[in-house]
């Protein structure tokens, strides 16, 4: 059999976002969680972001001409993602997986890119040892959350606009270590839903919601406030939000507010790794 690794292109979504679909349900289905991605419809709209963005980099795997799975790289702000990966559960444990990472590897490399991270399900032993053996380090636990939205309305969170960089700039810089203004612009010119708290006319929290946004804030109630409030204007499945276990208060206090555990993930990263020290919820890549 041969395998190939193709620039991803446009033309090809449709078939990328099935298999993105049934990848992730035949994971989930296994091991009888929710599934994040229930229908090719949810996978078109994560793939069709992923292939069309300009800061993000992917392939394709061609095994035997055919596609069987694909991967991205963004590479929006200093710090690089890994996602999503996936691979035609027809064909999976023949190395499409370790090939496809392995271009991740490279293509970080090839960037001088210093850290790269992702996000892998705790449940997948089969990734976990795929990717510590090609280098990546776990480096801490986080809890997918289902966020539930407060019994009153919070006047003092808002939609996000283009104005609000800045702050997400400095927000983002104090909580992950880097701003993450790029991959911001990038989710507002994309019409993401984002929220920003203000006290004192001051942003003190913004969050981008779906997983594959962030959140960024001074407290932990700040973020848990943006975060229900997103409860109350999204439906359920764009309302998640990953939660660091490495802070367990924030933890706590998310569910002492009635947001519910959906699964497990597994932080890890690759190359230079500086650890958040700010109240954070990061995106599923990074």
């Amino acid at each position: 059999m041969a395998l190939e690794l193709v620039p991803a292109t446009v033309e090809e979504i449709p078939v990328l976002s099935r298999i993105c679909h049934e990848a992730f349900s035949a994971l989930h289905d296994r091991c009888g969680i929710e599934r994040d991605i229930p229908d090719a419809t949810v996978g078109e709209m994560i793939i069709s972001q992923v292939v069309k963005r300009p800061d993000y980099t992917g392939v394709m795997a061609l095994l035997d001409g055919k596609i069987v799975g694909s991967n991205f790289l963004v590479q929006a702000d200093e710090v690089a993602g890994v996602g999503p990966i996936t691979v035609d559960p027809a064909v999976q444990s023949k190395g499409i997986g370790r090939a496809l990472m392995q271009w991740a590897i490279d293509e970080a490399r090839r960037r001088e890119i210093r850290q790269t991270r992702l996000f892998q399900e705790a449940l997948n032993t089969t990734s976990l040892s795929l990717y510590t053996s090609l280098g990546f380090a776990w480096r801490d636990s986080a809890a997918m959350m289902q966020a539930l939205p407060p019994g009153e309305e919070d006047s003092t969170v808002r939609p996000l606009t283009a104005d609000d960089l800045p702050a997400i700039a400095a927000l983002s810089q104090a909580a992950y270590g880097f701003p993450r203004v790029k991959d911001a612009a990038q989710l507002i010119d994309w019409q993401v839903p984002g929220f920003l708290r203000l006290r004192d006319g001051r942003a003190v929290a913004y969050l981008f919601a779906t997983l594959f946004g962030h959140a960024g804030a001074e407290t932990d109630e700040d973020l848990l406030a943006v975060a229900g409030e997103a409860a109350r204007h999204l439906p359920p499945p764009l309302a998640r939000y990953i939660c660091p276990m490495g802070r367990p208060g924030l933890y706590r206090k998310a569910l002492a507010s009635g947001h519910r555990t959906c699964k497990l993930l597994s932080y890890m990263s690759l190359g230079e790794y500086v650890a958040p020290t700010g109240p954070h919820f990061p995106s599923i890549q990074c």
